[in-house]
């Protein structure tokens, strides 16, 4: 890989960090990814996930993060539309584990099934 490339998958690997440690904290919020994201100059539907892989950990744990809300799955699916579609190593999705979350709403649910029909 070049120097550009590693460069390119060095900082998409300390973003997946990052973001996997505040979707699975008790911190979790819309400005606090917002700041995240920023941070690392991310734009909407950037393809970022050429660089990230498969590695949408973060969004699962959101789903299942009892401070999830509407907006902070609107603002990932926003910068991470190919994480709706995520898989684990169990086979189970964001919607398995936005279904175990007792905070989620009927909104968040269909939001998921939508983005990943």
């Amino acid at each position: 890989m070049s120097e550009g490339g590693n460069r390119i998958q060095s900082a998409a690997v300390a973003l997946v960090n990052e973001l996997f440690r505040f979707c699975y904290s008790d911190s979790l919020s819309e400005d606090g990814l917002r700041e995240i994201i920023e941070r690392h100059g991310l734009t909407p539907n950037n393809n970022i996930h050429i660089h990230v892989g498969d590695n949408y950990y973060f969004f699962l744990y959101a789903c299942y993060n009892k401070r999830v809300n509407e907006e902070i799955i609107r603002y990932l699916l926003e910068y991470f539309p190919h994480a709706a579609s995520a898989i684990d190593n169990n086979g189970r999705s964001p919607l398995h584990f936005a279904c175990q979350n007792q905070n989620v709403t009927g909104n968040i649910i269909q939001l998921l099934i939508d983005a990943a029909p």
